[in-house]
């Protein structure tokens, strides 16, 4: 069942790297056109802001389940680290237990913006805001994967010394 999961995590983490990637670069061109727009033309384009804000917003949320999976989240993890194996079970799994709830109320938080979202636009692009707002539960989601990976793949070794590098997937 674990194995499933992970070949399933693996596949999602593949394509949030590609996402993350083309939300990176549609930002990057659209904020070079609005200070091309702003500086050379001497008109603002609007569309290229928001564009850039909703790439970013997504970027975020997405970014945030890659960072949980090579445990790139600042954490601060020496106590854990000093205690008998048993205890440091129970502290990873709590951790996870709080960081899972802090998203669950995160992704709960966001139904009435995307009922909201489903009659609203945005000002310049005219999108229907539900497609924003979903960054939310999907980004909560995404990272509650994540997270559930982390706890099983180091319940070996649940706060590992930094200076051993985790290998990474290959050709991620």
């Amino acid at each position: 069942m674990f194995a499933l999961i992970e070949q399933v995590c693996l596949w999602l983490r593949r394509f949030a790297y590609d996402v993350v990637i083309l939300l990176f670069v549609t930002m990057m061109v659209s904020v070079l056109v609005q200070v091309f727009g702003r500086y050379v033309a001497n008109y603002s384009i609007s569309q290229a802001s928001e564009i850039a804000t909703f790439c970013q917003i997504w970027l975020v949320l997405l970014g945030s389940g890659i960072a949980m999976s090579r445990s790139q989240h600042v954490a601060i993890d020496i106590l854990p680290s000093q205690l008998p194996l048993q205890m440091r079970r129970v502290a990873l799994v709590a951790i996870a237990l709080v960081t899972a709830c802090f998203l669950g109320v995160l992704a709960y938080g966001a139904l009435p913006l995307l009922r909201i979202g489903q009659i609203q636009s945005s000002p310049a692009l005219g999108v229907p805001m539900f497609w924003i707002y979903l960054c939310l539960p999907v980004g909560a989601a995404y990272i509650v994967l994540e997270l559930f990976v982390k706890v099983m793949t180091h319940w070996a070794n649940p706060f590992p010394d930094p200076s051993a590098a985790e290998p990474h997937e290959e050709g991620i």
